[in-house]
C-alpha cells in the first residue's frame, strides 16, 4: 500500500472508530445534552469519511471505512466495562477524550505523509475540528463535576 493510501486509510479508519464509539456513548450518556453533542460528533465523524473517500476516488484509490481492529475492541471493551458497572457521564466523556486525542496523532501522521495539497488542506480542517471538539468535552467534564 503506497504511503499516501495508507495515511488517508488510517484517518478514515480512526474516524470510522470516532463515529461508532460517539454512537455508543450517546446512547450510553444519561445527559442529554451531551446525547445530543455526541450524535452531532458521530454524523460529523461520518461526513469527514465519505467527503475523504470522494477525494481520493477521483484518484483512483478504493478505501474501506470498517474501522481499526484496536478501535473495535476498544468498543467491545467499553460494552463488557459497561456491562459490570453504570458508567458515570465522567467516564464517557474521558473516553471520548482519549479517542479524540488518538485521532488527532493519526491526523498529524497523514499531514506528514505525502498527500496532495487540497487533502493537506482538508485534513487540516478536519484536525481543527477534531481539536475543537476536545475542547468542548474538557468543558463538558467541568459541568459534570
Amino acid at each position: 500500500m503506497n504511503t499516501e493510501r495508507k495515511a488517508i486509510q488510517d484517518v478514515v479508519d480512526i474516524c470510522h472508530d470516532g463515529m461508532k464509539g460517539y454512537e455508543k456513548a450517546a446512547s450510553e450518556i444519561h445527559n442529554d445534552e451531551f446525547k445530543t453533542i455526541f450524535n452531532r460528533l458521530a454524523q460529523q465523524r461520518k461526513l469527514f469519511i465519505e467527503d475523504l473517500k470522494a477525494d481520493v476516488r477521483d484518484q483512483g484509490i478504493e478505501l474501506n471505512d470498517s474501522g481499526t481492529v484496536k478501535g473495535y475492541f476498544h468498543r467491545n471493551w467499553l460494552d463488557i466495562k459497561s456491562s459490570f458497572a453504570n458508567k458515570e457521564d465522567r467516564e464517557i466523556i474521558e473516553e471520548a477524550k482519549f479517542g479524540e486525542k488518538e485521532a488527532v496523532n493519526v491526523y498529524n501522521e497523514a499531514l506528514n505523509a505525502d498527500v496532495p495539497q487540497y487533502i493537506k488542506e482538508k485534513l487540516e480542517k478536519q484536525r481543527h475540528l477534531i481539536a475543537g471538539s476536545i475542547e468542548q468535552l474538557n468543558e463538558f467534564e467541568k459541568e459534570t463535576v
